[in-house]
């Protein structure tokens, strides 16, 4: 099974949507953090199912309250590489990605 990593880009929108959360919800906050870990366990188990979003990345969904997040990845041989994380009511990535 490959193993994910988190880039530092992806570490700081993990932390960004839980700042985002936690003045409101502290515990949604916790949750919503949880519900993206999660999902990337089944991302290192299924790693090719995830949508395309162009030649290098994919998308992941991640189930999570009325709207949720979306991941953006890329396989690197035996390892998933997390480039961004976003709410899927965001327009788009803050990591400049290729579109």
């Amino acid at each position: 099974m490959p193993q994910v990593m988190l880039t530092e880009h992806a570490t700081a929108d993990l932390r960004r949507l839980y700042d985002f959360l936690a003045p409101k919800n502290e515990q949604a906050a916790r949750n919503a953090v949880k519900a993206v870990k999660d999902a990337l366990a089944g991302l290192a188990q299924f790693p090719a199912t995830g949508r395309f979003f162009d030649d290098e990345y994919r998308e992941w969904p991640v189930s999570f309250g009325d709207a949720g997040y979306t991941v953006l990845y890329r396989m690197d041989s035996e390892i998933v590489v997390i480039v961004a994380i976003k709410h899927q009511r965001e327009l788009s990535y803050s990591f400049p990605v290729k579109n």
